[in-house]
């Protein structure tokens, strides 16, 4: 019983999305490789934007290397990891 029923649904919803893909044109294979690459662009360029940007590094009396991050991370609002003070019981 319960076999039958899912299989109604599935074939309901098979025709329900062909009618639907039918329903729109179809568009030539050039307009829908143009609009992926614009896609594919707006994701890159999204990624990187959003990537950090340092210093130059720089070293220190001790012979350190430090990179400075010159855009810190967003406040996302999340709590950090705890603070851990070295304790433990």
């Amino acid at each position: 019983m319960k076999l039958s029923i899912l299989a109604l649904a599935a074939l309901l919803a098979c025709g329900t999305a062909n009618a639907h893909a039918q329903a729109q044109p179809a568009q030539p294979p050039d307009v829908l490789a143009r609009q992926a690459i614009e896609l594919m662009m707006q994701a890159l360029q999204g990624a990187i934007a959003n990537l950090p940007l340092y210093a130059p590094p720089e070293i220190d009396a001790n012979g350190n290397i430090i990179i400075r991050r010159l855009n810190p991370p967003r406040n996302t609002g999340q709590a950090g990891p705890p603070k851990d003070d070295g304790l433990s019981l």
